[in-house]
């Protein structure tokens, strides 16, 4: 009996609550709901900032891989201007010109015409564009408008490559033939000091100071007049088809990317 005194005595807690009311139920469902919907706004919102901050990123990239090749169509357009003027003295002329006291103007006219081709093609560049579209990082780009402008430069560019395929395959099979038959290759020799002066800088050269070296047509006897015009009347009109189409198709379609970047990212040129 002692013993059975001296145990601690365990008391069971009252498991059975008071009812809550209405308000207090409907209380905690409300803070519940406020705690779940704050928390899908503030992740949405994370996500809405980390996706602007992207897209801000990939457009600026986007601009300046854009806006260089802005800059660099158009000086290959200056330079097919030229070109284009060269291949209409050529074949002015071969027409009604001697071939065996040639005009100092004529060996850099043949060497504009028909040797100098890489300065005048332009290779526009779309790894940035390749890169969105592969990844999928396209849809970071909301407005439509901006979607469709980089779409239609896709297929500006695809357009102007093909062009130049066209324009390359003449060069290599009939140009580069008739100019390594008739054209001077050691007056060209000096004129570039031996290998010193690339293409370039000779197509400068030519358009600011003619070299005054004497020259000659190789195999003058076997230079067709008829022949040389036409090939070069032919080249001209390629040259000048592709600038007034291809090559203001893209410079167009890349103004226009240009300018809805600039709008929709207050961007600018550098």
């Amino acid at each position: 009996k002692t013993q059975s005194e001296n145990m601690e005595v365990h008391h069971h807690p009252d498991l059975h609550h008071k009812r809550k009311n209405f308000k207090e139920y409907f209380l905690e469902f409300l803070m519940i709901f406020l705690a779940v919907t704050m928390g899908f706004f503030a992740e949405n919102m994370r996500e809405n900032i980390s996706e602007n901050n992207i897209s801000k990123h990939m457009a600026e990239n986007l601009y300046q891989e854009v806006y260089a090749d802005f800059l660099v169509v158009q000086q290959k357009i200056a330079f097919r201007q030229d070109k284009m003027q060269q291949l209409s003295y050529f074949v002015s002329y071969v027409k009604d010109s001697s071939l065996t006291n040639i005009s100092p103007r004529f060996s850099p006219s043949f060497f504009w015409s028909f040797i100098a081709n890489s300065a005048t093609y332009f290779q526009p560049k779309d790894g940035t564009i390749n890169q969105l579209v592969n990844s999928g990082a396209l849809r970071y780009f909301k407005s439509r408008k901006l979607q469709a402008n980089i779409a239609a430069l896709s297929v500006a560019i695809a357009e102007v490559r093909k062009r130049n395929d066209v324009e390359i395959n003449f060069t290599e099979f009939q140009a580069r033939e008739f100019a390594i038959k008739y054209f001077d290759f050691d007056w060209l020799e000096q004129v570039s000091q031996h290998g010193k002066l690339n293409t370039l800088q000779l197509v400068k050269m030519f358009h600011d100071d003619l070299p005054q070296l004497p020259s000659k047509i190789k195999n003058a006897q076997q230079f067709n007049k008829e022949e040389a015009a036409s090939l070069a009347s032919y080249f001209l009109l390629l040259v000048r088809s592709t600038v007034s189409a291809q090559y203001t198709d893209y410079l167009k379609a890349n103004h226009e990317l240009l300018q809805t970047l600039r709008n929709e990212y207050n961007l600018k040129n550098e």
